[in-house]
C-alpha cells in the first residue's frame, strides 16, 4: 500500500473519529439523508452521536477462542464468551455496557444469530448503540463462528 502501514490507517481512523464530534452539530431542521428501514422485525434504525471531549474506546473484534487455542463449537457458548469479553473489556477501561456506542458483528453461520441476540440481552438488555451485522465466510481461527468488535464512548466531567 505505498509505504502506508496497517497501524497508520488505524492511527488515522482514530483521529478522525475521535475529532469527528468536535464538529458542530448539524442544523435540527434539516431534512436526515438517512433512510429508516426495518428489513427484520428486531432491527430498529440507530444513530448514536458522541458528545465532544468524550473518551472512547475501541474494542478489537472479540472470539471465543481462548488462550490455549481451543474454540467451543456451540455458537450459544460463542456467544457468551464473546459477551463476556466485551464487558471485560469494558470495565479493565472503566466503562459499562451502556457505554456502547457501535456493534459490528461478524457471522459466518446466519444460525448464530439468535444466540448472538440471546446473549446481546443478557449482557445490554437496554442496548442503544448503533449496529452491524455481517454474514462472512470464514474467520482468521476456522472454529470461530462470532466474532465481534465495538466502540464505546463516556463523557468525562
Amino acid at each position: 500500500m505505498h509505504g502506508i502501514s496497517l497501524s497508520h490507517i488505524c492511527a488515522i481512523t482514530c483521529l478522525v473519529a475521535s475529532t469527528a464530534g468536535l464538529a458542530q452539530s448539524p442544523d435540527p431542521n434539516a431534512a436526515s439523508t438517512n433512510l429508516i428501514r426495518n428489513p427484520s422485525g428486531g432491527y430498529t434504525h440507530r444513530t448514536v452521536e458522541i458528545p465532544p471531549g468524550s473518551r472512547i474506546l475501541y474494542i478489537s473484534g472479540q472470539t471465543a477462542t481462548g488462550a490455549d487455542g481451543k474454540t467451543p463449537a456451540d455458537g450459544d457458548a460463542q456467544a457468551e464468551i464473546v459477551y463476556e469479553r466485551i464487558a471485560k473489556s469494558l470495565a479493565d477501561a472503566g466503562m459499562t455496557m451502556q457505554d456502547l456506542v457501535k456493534t459490528t458483528v461478524y457471522l459466518t453461520d446466519a444460525a448464530d444469530l439468535p444466540a448472538v441476540i440471546r446473549a446481546g440481552r443478557k449482557y445490554n438488555p437496554t442496548g442503544k448503540q448503533a449496529g452491524t451485522l455481517v454474514y462472512i465466510k470464514a474467520l482468521a481461527v476456522p472454529e470461530a463462528r462470532i466474532e465481534i468488535d465495538a466502540v464505546a464512548a463516556r463523557e468525562t466531567k
